[in-house]
């Protein structure tokens, strides 16, 4: 008898655990799934955030890129200054809007990635927007690399550099004189300085650059004036837009060259025996 008492007892006693451990077991689970649905759920919401963002982010960009064409619109169609451009914007619904940042924008560079062996690529040292000032440019440095592709390991291009000079007076623009009108400084190495009295600072300037060997590459153009300060560069404009949509602000710059008066005045040479004449109307006639 007392060897089956203890018998049963040992069972009741192992069948006694047996609850405890399937709660402990419940809570376990419970507690590893409430964790994992709430590390989704943070993660879902992130997500859902970082899309939302992203949505605004473009949003805001074409805002600001509508800024943009507006001002060159304004620029390129109706023949406004940067100026009158500096304080512009628009507003729409939910707090949508983009305004101008021109008048924040400057210039101190002007770049150009390659320049092909023996192609011009030109510099204005004036204002499009007002020819009669003077440039106050006394000071001009152009340095540039060789590409690699076109010039190897060796070589290095040199550099010809071109400037005609002249001046806004009378109501139109005037050459100082036959011996100053252009000047050519050839095959100079890089990085090269051009200071006055080479160029005065009372006048304005076209320059043309043209590279011999081979290609030049990294081509950047700085100006100062007298005092030694750089100047914007003054024959680009750059426009700036900054852009809202919601609670996110895209800023958008883009810079171009303003319009080019004088354009051809370098890209053709005639050659004649004889002087050159135009007539004047009908009945002109030339000596």
């Amino acid at each position: 008898m007392c060897a089956k008492n203890r018998s049963t007892y040992n069972v009741q006693r192992t069948t006694s655990k047996l609850p405890g451990n399937i709660v402990a077991m419940a809570l376990i689970l419970t507690t590893t799934l409430m964790i994992a649905g709430i590390g989704i759920g943070i993660v879902a919401l992130e997500i859902s955030a970082r899309a939302k963002d992203a949505d605004n982010a473009v949003a805001a960009y074409y805002m600001a890129n509508s800024g943009v064409e507006m001002q060159l619109y304004a620029i390129r169609k109706d023949n406004k200054t940067l100026s009158s451009v500096a304080t512009a914007s628009s507003s729409y619904p939910g707090g949508t809007k983009w305004i101008s940042t021109t008048g924040f924008e400057k210039s101190f560079l002007k770049t150009f990635a390659t320049v092909p062996k023996e192609q011009f690529v030109f510099i204005d040292l004036f204002d499009p927007d007002n020819i009669a000032a003077t440039s106050s440019v006394s000071q001009v440095v152009i340095s540039w690399d060789r590409d690699p592709t076109s010039c190897g390991a060796i070589i290095t291009p040199d550099m010809e550099v071109g400037f005609s000079e002249w001046q806004f007076s009378g109501g139109g623009v005037t050459w100082p004189d036959a011996s100053a009108n252009y000047t050519i400084l050839p095959f100079t190495t890089s990085p090269m300085t051009i200071a006055a009295p080479t160029i005065d600072p009372t006048k304005a300037y076209r320059m043309r650059l043209r590279p011999f060997k081979c290609d030049a590459a990294n081509v950047n153009i700085r100006m100062y004036n007298a005092m030694g300060t750089a100047l914007n560069y003054p024959g680009d404009i750059t426009l700036g837009s900054e852009g809202t949509y919601g609670q996110t602000t895209q800023k958008l710059t883009v810079s171009m060259p303003r319009q080019n008066i004088l354009s051809g005045i370098f890209s053709y040479i005639v050659f004649s025996q004889d002087a050159l004449c135009k007539k004047v109307g009908a009945a002109g006639t030339c000596p």
